[in-house]
């Protein structure tokens, strides 16, 4: 039989072990959740402490503070989750089963059948509560991390269930939390195993969604959300490569905001970043799925064509200008700001030698005489 004082002190341990360690790499600013389970396993830790401590000390503190504190710790796992994912969570709903619970072991604290049950319902209904805001946003979770959590938190539930219905029927009798008996050791045995799981998962989840962001940002603009110039050199040249040997035609766009120094002087940088964000948004718009755009640097931007000749280059190159030019930009203050592009156009040759440097290099050029020639036009080379 395996002793049921031990095995609360065990959890006690591993617990707060675990809540020192996130709690020394979390970082507030980071908005992971890592911050908020630190908390929930130092509640946990401290729940477990004073179930342990049954007889020695008053029941209001180790019936009422410790079931207290066990379904805090599992509110603070639910608001730590929601803030990891971020997905839309009601403080209330996360901390009503804290509150029921005081009531619970206000109202029960005599008798132990009810407490135990009524307790079981609650952890079964907090579990409930984490796996459906997990569900929330599992989509677009990355990695593998996100199961473990889920294994461990469905695992709980069927073990709080299966404790509440051999209450319910009389299957199981419990005098004491510290009563030595199978049941209660194979209670705190599960429970220990997957709280180890799920947090072992929860940072598992933290370091795949890290790497995700790290993978985006390594091809993605953080201002405009387009690609960036790195992204763009690769795609170009597997495109030209796929153009030559399918003999496809291939076109590039330079586009520059004309007179953009003129907006930042005027309106400040912010403004200026606002007006980059929303001509990214009008490019986007305007592309098809097949197109890629990217932020090449500053205020110059490029647009790669597949399967598009010189002629339907300039068709799209000249709807993008008429389009900037008729959109309405703005300041933060609101102050319109007037804006055109001038836009460099080059169909991929059939010269070797034209390369993706050469294609750049060349629509670049295109570019330049669009602005000795006035700005606020196409011009191909």
């Amino acid at each position: 039989m395996v002793h049921t004082p031990t095995l609360l002190l065990v959890n006690v341990l591993l617990m707060a072990t675990l809540a020192a360690c996130l709690g020394l790499v979390a970082q507030r600013a980071r908005h992971d959740g890592l911050l908020l389970w630190a908390g929930s396993l130092a509640a946990h830790s401290a729940a477990y402490l004073l179930f342990s401590l049954r007889g020695m000390v008053s029941d209001w503190l180790s019936i009422l503070l410790a079931n207290v504190l066990l379904a805090a710790s599992f509110a603070l796992m639910l608001e730590g989750l929601a803030q990891f994912q971020p997905a839309p969570l009601r403080r209330w709903y996360a901390w009503a089963p804290v509150v029921l619970a005081g009531l619970i072991f206000v109202l029960f604290l005599p008798d132990a059948r009810m407490r135990t049950l009524l307790g079981s319902v609650l952890i079964l209904l907090q579990l409930t509560q984490l796996i459906i805001q997990l569900r929330l946003r599992w989509a677009v979770t990355p990695g593998r991390g996100k199961h473990f959590v889920q294994i461990a938190f469905l695992a709980f539930a069927a073990m709080m269930a299966v404790r509440a219905l051999a209450l319910l029927l009389g299957w199981m009798q419990i005098t004491s939390i510290t009563d030595s008996s199978a049941a209660q050791a194979a209670t705190f045995l599960l429970a220990t195993v997957t709280m180890m799981l799920a947090n072992f998962g929860m940072v598992v989840m933290t370091k795949e969604q890290a790497d995700e962001r790290n993978r985006v940002l390594a091809m993605e603009d953080e201002l405009t959300g387009l690609h960036n110039r790195r992204y763009i050199q690769q795609t170009l040249a597997q495109h030209i490569a796929q153009a030559r040997r399918m003999q496809r035609p291939l076109s590039v766009l330079m586009l520059d905001i004309d007179h953009f120094k003129r907006v930042n002087d005027s309106h400040g940088h912010l403004s200026g970043d606002r007006v980059l964000k929303d001509l990214a948004r009008c490019v986007r718009e305007r592309l098809r799925a097949q197109d890629i755009a990217g932020r090449w640097g500053g205020e110059e931007f490029i647009i790669i064509l597949p399967d598009t000749d010189a002629a339907g280059a300039q068709v799209l190159a000249e709807k993008l200008r008429v389009a900037v030019e008729r959109m309405r930009f703005s300041a933060l203050d609101g102050q319109p700001i007037p804006l055109t592009v001038s836009v460099g156009l080059h169909q991929l040759s059939a010269a070797y030698e034209d390369d993706r440097d050469d294609m750049v290099g060349v629509a670049d050029r295109a570019l330049y005489r669009a602005k000795e020639k006035g700005r606020n036009r196409v011009e191909q080379l």
